[in-house]
């Protein structure tokens, strides 16, 4: 009998959900993330239970969650989820294995998830050290050194989103306020994904705030690679899409700031995993060692 993993990617706008087999995705779905804590356990066990319609229950042999925020070291509490408000200090492990409770589940951030998938089967193969980014809502980081996701004292390692680029009169601007969707909102109003798709029609107002985006990613990306030298920085989530828009700004930006000049020839790769990689990447947390 195969065994079969379930995975969740618990994001601020969405709940994506796959089951594997031999790592390969045989079912996925996908459901907009409530606005409760209730809301989305109840939510989890009915995606859990329409996924499952006609696998034996004895093939799943672990539930993984993928998730927007960052957890204790011992992956059993959120300490703060900066888009899904209602997870902050929340006993996450606790509630989800009420929920499930003839299963085996792990919690992981979901950055970390993302990059689990991509060295499984993407294009981090044939790295060993990566900073890996993901660009939606808000900027989640992940590092991994010599093959090894690197947690941090406190489990929230890589977390360069929260980092501060920018200071005007006395107000600091992280990371993720300059080059995520709260950049574009605040610029154009609309979501990342409309001012692509805006962008691509030829609109002008759009390619400018993309190219200005780009720019101040490529500040928090030269940041990254002065700091800790990766091989390789992979950027995932919805902003990525826009890569034609950004990637003149980040190398702009990368040229000018990028102390060591060997450095600036960093690779920066766009993942091509696709919204699923989060709950793939979940799966293999029962995979660790």
């Amino acid at each position: 009998m195969k065994a079969c993993f379930i995975g969740f990617d618990v994001g601020a706008s969405s709940i994506k959900a796959v089951v594997v087999e031999d790592k390969k995705m045989i079912r996925k779905q996908i459901s907009r993330t409530p606005d409760n804590l209730q809301g989305l356990l109840n939510c989890l066990a009915e995606i859990f239970e329409k996924l499952i319609v006609g696998i034996n229950p004895r093939k799943i042999k672990g539930i993984g969650f993928s998730l927007a925020g960052i957890l204790d070291v011992e992956r059993r509490k959120m300490l703060r989820s900066a888009n899904i408000k209602y997870l902050d200090g929340q006993p996450l492990k606790k509630l989800l294995q009420q929920k499930f409770k003839n299963y085996r589940i792990k919690l992981e951030h979901d950055v970390h998830c993302f990059l689990l998938a991509e060295k499984e089967i993407g294009q981090a193969q044939k790295f060993k050290n990566i900073f890996y980014l993901t660009l939606g809502s808000g900027i989640g980081g992940a590092w991994m050194v010599d093959g090894r996701i690197f947690f941090g004292t406190h489990g929230a390692a890589g977390e360069i989103g929260h980092t501060i680029i920018n200071v005007v009169n006395q107000k600091c601007f992280s990371l993720e306020e300059l080059a995520a969707n709260k950049f574009i909102k605040r610029k154009l109003d609309i979501d990342a994904v409309e001012a692509w798709q805006r962008a691509e029609r030829g609109d002008r107002r759009s390619q400018a705030v993309l190219d200005g985006l780009g720019r101040n990613l490529g500040i928090g990306l030269a940041n990254i690679i002065n700091i800790f030298d990766p091989e390789a920085i992979f950027l995932a989530g919805g902003i990525s899409l826009a890569k034609k828009f950004i990637q003149k700004g980040i190398k702009n930006s990368l040229e000018k700031f990028v102390y060591l000049p060997p450095a600036q020839k960093t690779k920066i790769i766009f993942s091509r995993l696709g919204r699923y990689a989060g709950a793939f990447g979940a799966t293999l947390l029962f995979s660790k060692k």
